[in-house]
C-alpha cells in the first residue's frame, strides 16, 4: 500500500550555484552567510559618525587572553559599557531532508560595565570570549548610543593527541576559535599529504573535535591543516587575502606495536546543536505506544506494546519509509506497508515482536497502530548502521575487497558516506536508492601490512554554496554534523606478500 503525504511531493529542481574563485581578493570577506540577517545597528552606524576613541592593548589574540582597554573622549562621569558582536551557528534543515547550510546569528556580548572619569577617560580589562574566532567588533555604548568601535581578531587554537601509537589508533584534532565567515569557517586536513576530510564548527560555537586513524608503515607521518572554503586545502595561503592565518602542523609516529586490528561502528555520536527535531507523535487520548529499543541495526529483536485500544479489535502495524530517487527525475515520496496484524485482548492492550526491518538508516521510522482505518498511536524507530559483510580480510595487493553496510540514510544529510583508505578520501556511496544497503568493493593496496578503511558522515547535497561542505568526509561528524546522528565506521585489510 502506498501514500504520498505532504512530503511526497518534495521533488524540486535546485539551481546550479554560480562558482566561488578561491583566489579572489573577495573570498574572505566576513558575511553572514545565505543572506540571513542577523540584530541591527548596522544602518544607526552608518548614519552616525563613530569615534576612533578605543584603545586595546593587543588587536588580536586567543581565547580567554586579557585584554587593557582605555576609552577616551566621553563625557565626564558617563555610564558605559563595552560591547562584543559575537555569533551563534547553526544548520538550516527544510522539510525534514533539504540541507541548505550553515546559518550564523548576530548577538551581542557586554564585555565590560564601568564610568568614565572626570576627563572623560575609562580603563578597564576584558576576557577575549569563547565563541567563534575571526574578526569581531567591539563598540563601546551609554544609554543605548553608540559612541565609537573598533575590531578585535580572535585567532584559532589546535592540539592533537595521541602524539604516536599503532596502527588503528584514534587521533583526535582538537581546534577553539574556528571562524564563523565564509573564508575561515571550514578547515582541511590532510595525512602524508593525502586528503582526508573537513573540520568544521558550526553548531559547536567555533569549537571543533575531529576524529581519525593512524594509518602507514612505522615512523613519522605528518598531518596539515589549512583553510579551503571549495573541499581542497588553500596550499599558498601566504599569499592569500589572509597570508596571516594560521596553518597548524603536527607529526604522528606510528608505532612498531600490533595494529589495532578491528571492524565496528562507533557509538551514535552527539547531535549538533538541536539536530533534526520530528513532528510530534500523535496518540488519542489515554493510548500509549511503546518500543522497548528506540534504534537499533538490521535484524535486531524489537518489542512493541499499546494500550489504551478498543478492546478485542484486529489492529495494524503500519511501517512507514521512503522510496524513490532524487537523482533519476522520478521523484520519491513516502510509502507504507503492513509490519503486521495484532489483535487486542479484552483490555485493549497489544504486544508484538518483531525484528528490525531491512531498510534505510538516517532518520527514524514512524510506527503506526491503525484499527479499522483509523490511526490510534505511533512511535519512533531507528535503523543504525551495521557492518554485514567484510571479505576477504586478508590478502595479496589488487586484491578486491567485498563490504555491505546496511542502515544508510536517505536525507541530503546521512545519505552518503565517504570512504577513505589509509586516510585518503577515495569517494562516497549513497543509500537511498538501494533502500539503505551500501555494498562496494575496495582494491587492497600498498606495502604488506595492516591498511585502515573508514567511511565517514558527510553532506551530500547543500543549497548554500558560499561554502560547499558537500561531497566531502566530515571529519568532525561526532560533534557537528547536521541533522541524524550519524556514527563512523571503522575497517581494515591485512595487505601480504602473496
Amino acid at each position: 500500500m502506498k501514500s504520498y503525504p505532504s512530503i511526497a511531493k518534495i521533488f524540486a529542481v535546485i539551481a546550479v550555484a554560480a562558482l566561488l574563485f578561491a583566489c579572489s581578493k573577495d573570498e574572505g570577506t566576513p558575511e553572514v552567510s545565505g543572506g540571513q540577517t542577523s540584530k541591527s545597528g548596522k544602518n544607526t552606524e552608518q548614519k552616525q559618525q563613530l569615534n576612533n576613541n578605543i584603545n586595546l592593548s593587543k588587536s588580536r589574540g586567543y581565547i580567554g587572553d586579557q585584554v587593557e582597554f582605555t576609552v577616551d573622549e566621553l563625557e565626564a562621569n558617563q555610564d558605559v559599557e563595552l560591547v562584543w558582536i559575537a555569533y551563534d551557528g547553526s544548520y538550516e534543515i527544510k522539510n525534514m531532508y533539504e540541507m541548505v547550510g550553515p546559518k550564523f546569528k548576530e548577538k551581542e556580548v557586554v564585555l565590560a560595565k564601568g564610568k568614565s572619569d572626570g576627563n572623560g577617560i575609562w580603563k578597564g580589562a576584558f576576557t577575549v570570549p569563547d565563541g567563534f574566532g575571526g574578526d569581531h567588533t567591539l563598540f563601546v555604548r551609554s544609554k543605548d548610543v553608540k559612541i565609537g568601535q573598533t575590531a578585535f581578531t580572535v585567532d584559532p587554537k589546535f592540539s592533537m593527541y595521541p602524539a604516536s601509537g599503532p596502527v588503528g589508533t584514534e587521533i583526535t584534532i582538537k581546534a577553539e576559535g574556528l571562524g564563523w565567515s565564509t573564508y575561515m569557517r571550514n578547515w582541511q586536513l590532510t595525512y602524508d599529504n593525502k586528503y582526508t576530510g573537513l573540520i568544521s564548527a558550526v553548531a559547536t560555537n567555533g569549537k571543533a573535535e575531529a576524529k581519525i586513524r593512524a594509518a602507514g608503515p612505522p615512523g613519522k607521518h605528518f598531518i596539515r591543516i589549512r583553510t579551503g572554503y571549495l573541499g581542497m586545502p588553500y596550499i599558498n595561503y601566504q599569499q592569500s587575502p589572509y597570508p596571516d592565518k594560521p596553518a597548524p602542523e603536527f607529526m604522528f609516529e606510528v608505532t612498531e606495536e600490533p595494529p589495532l586490528d578491528q571492524a565496528y561502528v562507533e557509538p551514535v555520536p552527539e547531535k549538533a546543536g538541536n539536530g533534526l527535531e520530528m513532528p510530534e507523535l500523535k496518540n488519542k487520548p489515554g493510548v500509549k505506544v511503546a518500543l522497548d529499543k528506540h534504534e537499533g541495526t538490521v535484524g535486531e529483536p524489537v518489542r512493541l506494546t499499546a494500550s489504551g485500544l478498543p478492546k478485542n479489535k484486529k489492529a495494524e502495524l503500519i511501517w512507514n519509509t521512503m522510496r524513490g530517487s532524487r537523482v533519476s527525475g522520478l521523484g520519491f515520496g513516502e510509502e507504507t506497508e503492513v509490519l503486521a496484524s495484532v489483535n487486542t485482548d479484552g483490555d485493549g492492550r497489544l504486544s508484538y515482536d518483531f525484528r528490525v526491518p531491512d531498510d534505510l538508516g538516517g532518520i527514524p521510522h514512524r510506527i503506526d497502530v491503525k484499527i479499522e482505518g483509523e490511526i490510534y498511536g505511533q512511535a519512533y524507530l531507528r535503523i543504525l548502521p551495521s557492518i554485514v559483510n567484510l571479505s576477504p580480510k586478508s590478502g595479496p595487493a589488487g586484491t578486491k575487497i567485498q563490504i555491505t553496510i546496511k542502515g544508510g540514510g536517505w536525507t541530503e544529510f546521512d545519505n552518503a558516506y565517504y570512504l577513505t583508505y589509509d586516510n585518503a578520501y577515495a569517494g562516497y556511496m549513497c543509500a537511498f536508492n538501494s533502500e539503505g544497503d551500501l555494498t562496494f568493493d575496495v582494491v587492497a593496496t600498498g606495502q604488506p601490512g595492516y591498511h585502515i578503511i573508514d567511511l565517514y558522515p558527510g553532506i551530500y547535497r547543500q543549497k548554500d554554496k558560499d561554502t560547499d561542505m558537500t561531497l566531502i568526509p566530515q571529519l568532525t561528524y561526532a560533534t557537528d554534523h547536521p541533522g541524524s546522528k550519524m556514527p563512523a565506521i571503522r575497517m581494515g585489510f591485512w595487505v601480504t606478500e602473496k
